[in-house]
């Protein structure tokens, strides 16, 4: 069983009186059991202003994270807002640490060290991995999901990447222990009966277009051809760019489909190249079919709701961690709060929670046998019922 606390401050000014805001609110004397460990996102601010650190030298327990353009926890959801979730247990055991700087050339290394440093202090293999990993530009999510997949023997993966609220996501950071790094992944291992329950949803099925393609040329995340032609002329072929241009990029992902038996996975678009080629959210596999959808301010309300209900359908449960992209948030326009609010009322206080948003997000899919496959998603909404 693990016991889930949350707690919010939006006090940036006050060091003590942060700390003791969500120390009040999460009354450990009374609630903390055996083990412990800490998720806190935040706002870039709150770092900068030493509200983090702070906090964290109040907490007797590990806490791992990153920066965020928003989250919820039940009672308070904020743009500039901290947020903390406390899983505490007497017989799951909990274990963390962070990498080194990662880089193209060493982060399998630097994995390889941090999740075996972490996973020295367990019993046993670990039932779930929480990853926050941060938001590198030259290190697709995918890579890191693999390396850590690998390394875990296929343990699901469940995080968020690191995001904020500037044009260039230039303060944004992963968390560990009340330190901040623009360029480090912080990890939480977790060992004994969790049993996972995973739900995730990005484009409803009439958002996205009827016309498929192939990928015919890729490298890495980015999409060189479609059905043999630049990806820009393929867009043009199907009347999205008539003049040259994308109107709204952010809210028109590609849909792929790996045909493995898993169900497909979002990738944002974050440019189109001179060549015409699309520098994308995630890697783009050769030969995966590809989809067109787009985002709307009320497909994010409604398949918010639609995911939430159907975790909550799960009987006897702990505890509900969400992770949002920023371009969910970003299409609802002026109502930047909508898809908070809409989670707040539908858990309606069945559960407690902890929401964010993601740079990306990182949620296990179920093959055609039942068995989790971890994958890296863009423009998605990802729970993990614990």
């Amino acid at each position: 069983m693990i016991r889930t606390l949350t707690a919010y401050t939006s006090e940036i000014d006050n060091h003590e009186t942060a700390a003791a805001e969500i120390l009040e609110q999460l009354d450990l004397k009374k609630n903390l059991l055996k083990n412990s460990i800490g998720i806190i996102n935040c706002h870039s601010d709150f770092i900068e202003a030493g509200i983090v650190e702070a906090i964290c030298k109040e907490l007797p327990f590990k806490t791992a994270g990153t920066t965020t353009l928003g989250n919820c926890v039940p009672g308070g959801f904020a743009h500039m807002q901290l947020s903390i979730a406390v899983l505490t247990s007497d017989d799951i055991i909990f274990s963390s640490a962070v990498t080194e700087p990662l880089k193209p050339d060493n982060y399998k290394d630097d994995l390889d060290y941090a999740y075996n440093k972490a996973a020295k202090d367990l019993p046993g293999k670990p039932s779930l991995v929480l990853a926050f990993a941060p938001l590198l530009f030259d290190l697709a999510g995918d890579y890191i999901v693999e390396a850590l997949d690998s390394l875990s023997g296929g343990v699901p993966i469940f995080g968020t990447l690191a995001v904020d609220h500037t044009i260039d996501y230039s303060t944004a950071a992963t968390i560990y222990d009340g330190k901040s790094w623009k360029n480090k992944l912080s990890l939480i291992l977790m060992y004994g009966e969790i049993n996972p329950v995973f739900s995730i949803a990005s484009v409803s099925e009439d958002k996205i277009l009827g016309q498929k393609a192939i990928i015919t040329e890729s490298e890495g995340n980015i999409l060189k051809r479609v059905n043999d032609m630049s990806v820009m002329k393929y867009l043009q072929s199907i009347g999205l760019a008539p003049n040259g241009k994308i109107e709204g990029l952010n809210a028109i992902p590609f849909i792929i489909d790996f045909n493995d038996g898993t169900r497909t996975v979002t990738r944002a678009i974050f440019a189109i190249t001179p060549e015409g080629y699309a520098v994308c959210g995630g890697v783009m596999p050769l030969n995966a079919t590809l989809g067109i959808g787009y985002i709307d301010h009320d497909d994010v309300i409604s398949t918010t709701k639609e995911t939430i209900d159907k975790i909550l359908e799960q009987k006897n449960r702990d505890g509900l961690l969400i992770f949002s992209c920023l371009v969910r948030n970003l299409v609802l326009g002026f109502d930047v709060f909508a898809e908070m609010e809409e989670a707040e009322k539908t858990i309606k206080g069945k559960i407690p929670y902890f929401m964010s948003y993601s740079g990306g997000e990182i949620c296990p899919v179920y093959n055609e046998e039942g068995k989790f496959v971890n994958r890296f998603h863009n423009d998605t909404i990802i729970t993990c019922l614990l």
